[in-house]
């Protein structure tokens, strides 16, 4: 598996999340996760241009999401995470604890759905 192949792009996947899910937070970002089928875990992200309205800003902390996530993209279980920033980052700081925050999102979500049925977690695949 590539980190390409790791995003989410869909729209009805960032739904899902947003629909039902688990979050973890730290100062600048709320980290949402919910399980998926494709075993392994996929990131998305929202970075708000009225938050940060320098192009070169957001990709700095999309850059630094990316990162946090592929170091810790072997701990992680099979989640669909969605970052979302809440808050103007210092820059420098746009990671701290994130890291940590992937995981504790991931193992609530676990907790929530441990062995949920396929018409929980994706409701488009079932048979109804």
């Amino acid at each position: 598996m590539r980190l390409r192949d790791a995003r989410l792009v869909a729209k009805a996947d960032f739904d899902r999340v947003f629909a039902d899910n688990q979050r973890a937070r730290t100062d600048y970002v709320v980290v949402m996760a919910r399980p998926n089928l494709v075993g392994y875990p996929r990131l998305g992200m929202v970075i708000a241009k009225r938050l940060l309205a320098r192009a070169v800003d957001r990709n700095r902390v999309k850059r630094c999401v990316r990162e946090s996530f592929r170091q810790v993209l072997p701990e992680l279980p099979a989640c669909d995470f969605v970052v979302r920033l809440i808050a103007k980052p210092v820059r420098g700081d746009e990671a701290r604890d994130l890291s940590r925050t992937f995981k504790r999102a991931g193992n609530r979500a676990m907790a929530k759905w441990p062995m949920a049925p396929v018409s929980e977690i994706a409701p488009e695949f079932s048979s109804n």
